[in-house]
């Protein structure tokens, strides 16, 4: 089995959207896209997953527009996609209807918390878009729906999808400050305390949001992170099961496409570029070293 992970494309497919601040997104997300069109370098995937802010959703209207041009930029795929919320597409209001109701227009209200099922793989779909702005109920609902689904096939290898990671992919003081926001890692720590109790069956995480590239390992568990394409260095992963080990390829896309005035951990956001121990140089700190962009999960 073979599937491909993109996200944080930003895109605003429709003229009346606010301008994103990520300079060449919309032909970048264009690219992206057409990989996984008929005839396009990726159209033998067995299917795509969107791990997130696939659209920018500055407010509700531009929601709502940019919701509805992405759904027609998807009906030229060849393989079926499968959609994992982000923030950007509900702008944090995990929970509310009126936001809600683009994405579930789009792709169905079945997908925000689900399962991907094959013979001998199990993909969790986890929506985590709104960590930190939830209500205590949903975060509940939120932990009860990720244990229904760890526990779902015991012995079957898993790999869990979502959009903010789970843990820090980065030196966590470090990524606090180049990312920016409170959310650099997810904020409910019993998702983890899940993981480690009731998810042995679990051997890849993969996220997005941090607009960089980064793997670290956890207690034998693999978190991914990839930077999507709206930011530099504008990455994708191609992942590759086989009944006895998973393959994970981080790919850029073509350097013709980059644009490092996009880069949110570095100029011109800030002076400088961003280090840690792990990660001595600013290109490092954004593309990860080279066992995090391609590695192998024994099964």
């Amino acid at each position: 089995m073979k599937f491909a992970v993109i996200n944080d494309l930003h895109a605003q497919f429709t003229p009346k959207s606010h301008q994103s601040g990520y300079p060449g997104a919309n032909g970048r997300a264009e690219w992206m896209l057409g990989q996984f069109a008929k005839g396009g370098a990726h159209d033998d995937v067995d299917f795509l997953i969107g791990a997130g802010d696939l659209i920018h959703g500055e407010d509700l209207k531009a929601i709502r527009a940019e919701m509805k041009a992405l759904r027609k930029r998807l009906k030229p795929l060849a393989m079926p996609f499968y959609p994992c919320c982000g923030n950007h597409e509900i702008k944090q209001w995990e929970g509310d209807a009126d936001y809600e109701r683009p994405y579930t227009k789009a792709f169905g209200k079945d997908r925000f918390d689900y399962a991907i099922s094959t013979e001998s793989l199990e993909i969790i779909v986890l929506n985590n878009a709104g960590t930190y702005h939830v209500t205590s109920k949903r975060r509940e609902q939120r932990a009860q729906r990720f244990e229904q689904m760890l526990k779902a096939r015991p012995g079957v290898p898993k790999i869990v999808i979502c959009h903010v990671p789970l843990v820090s992919i980065r030196d966590r003081d470090v990524l606090r400050g180049s990312f920016g926001f409170i959310s650099y890692r997810c904020l409910e720590g019993e998702l983890l305390d899940l993981l480690d109790t009731v998810g042995g069956d679990v051997r890849l995480v993969v996220s997005g949001h941090l607009h960089l590239t980064g793997m670290v390992q956890r207690r034998g568990v693999c978190h991914l992170t990839t930077a999507g394409t709206a930011s530099f260095p504008h990455d994708y992963a191609v992942v590759d099961a086989t009944p006895d080990r998973i393959s994970v390829n981080v790919r850029a896309l073509p350097k013709s496409l980059h644009e490092p005035a996009s880069n949110i951990h570095g100029p011109p956001r800030y002076e400088a570029g961003y280090t840690d121990a792990d990660h001595p140089k600013a290109l490092s700190y954004l593309r990860g070293r080279p066992g995090e962009r391609r590695f192998t999960i024994k099964l």
